[in-house]
């Protein structure tokens, strides 16, 4: 057997498998990130219910601005939805509405990040100000690098669809972004949840 031969047989896996395998992949880095943010759930919880010598919101500190943590998590959640029907119009062959959908998607995912930093830009508390001031600016944090990351992936299978890289019906990598995103989404309405009910 040649050596042009054995390259070509030891590289090619069949498609189902590699499917199966960036599968694992994705899900693999969802249930690291998982870890990670149950672990930042657990050390807010945990701090607010120790709260020594009154450290937890300093009085005279102000307060976070709850109404745009909400609304950051409310439109991540709509990109997610959008994206949704992004995954829909691909599997049906409609490459146009994909496009707009992940356009419209992406565009709300700006917007989500923008919040983030003017909310980040005009918050009364410093990092110094005690444990609900870290804790919270760290969860804000990270959910920026969540959608800096979201927005990475998004604008490559954005850009993959207009070349017609899923015109042939294989869409694995597009529902593997879909897995991406609701995991953001998700964690955008449970950091939400967590700093604005306890």
């Amino acid at each position: 057997m040649s050596t042009l031969e054995h390259h070509t047989e030891s590289h090619h896996l069949p498609p189902a498998l590699v499917a199966r395998q960036q599968r694992r992949a994705v899900l693999f880095f969802i249930l690291a990130d998982a870890v990670f943010f149950a672990c930042m759930i657990f050390t807010y919880f945990y701090l607010r219910a120790l709260n020594v010598n009154d450290g937890w919101l300093p009085s005279g500190a102000g307060t976070a601005l709850t109404w745009l943590t909400w609304l950051i998590a409310g439109i991540t959640v709509v990109s997610a939805l959008v994206y949704r029907g992004a995954e829909m119009s691909i599997r049906a062959t409609r490459r146009a509405r994909f496009l707009s959908a992940t356009l419209a998607g992406i565009l709300l995912v700006v917007i989500a990040a923008a919040l983030i930093i003017y909310q980040m830009r005009t918050w009364s508390i410093l990092m110094s100000d005690g444990s609900y001031a870290s804790v919270f600016t760290v969860m804000i944090g990270v959910q920026f690098i969540h959608l800096l990351v979201l927005l990475f992936i998004a604008v490559g299978i954005w850009n993959r669809g207009i070349q017609g890289k899923y015109d042939d019906g294989g869409t694995n990598h597009v529902t593997l972004v879909g897995y991406v995103w609701t995991w953001v989404a998700l964690t955008s309405l449970l950091g939400a949840c967590t700093t604005f009910f306890v």
